[in-house]
């Protein structure tokens, strides 16, 4: 009446992956270090936008809660994006890298459009 359920291809455990090297842990770090100074270094103009809005007499409630949106934002896309199907089937250091490279142009861009502005 049913069909047998096919026998599985191998039921060996999947084999795990080699820890990271200090070259990739190195490459990772470099590659992250610009869009975190980039984003410290907004996150500072931020704050000092609240704190001259908060002399002035204005709410800097806005300014704060649009900032924590967009970092909110930003961080639910990237863990979407970590551990989407086709990145799960990647090493972790190598997830990080390529999570790196996609991040890497927003914060500079912003950075730069501010310093322009």
């Amino acid at each position: 009446m049913f069909p047998a359920l096919p026998a599985p291809a191998s039921s060996a455990p999947l084999p795990r992956p080699r820890p990271a090297t200090t070259r990739q842990v190195f490459l990772v770090a470099l590659i992250w270090c610009v869009p975190l100074a980039a984003l410290s270094f907004l996150g500072f103009l931020v704050l000092m936008v609240a704190m001259w809005s908060a002399a002035s007499g204005e709410s800097p409630v806005s300014v704060l809660l649009g900032a924590a949106g967009v970092i909110a934002v930003g961080a639910a896309a990237l863990t979407g994006l970590y551990h989407s199907p086709p990145l799960r089937r990647t090493v972790p250091m190598n997830r990080l890298a390529l999570l790196g490279v996609v991040v890497w142009p927003f914060p500079v861009i912003t950075l730069a459009c501010v310093f322009n502005s």
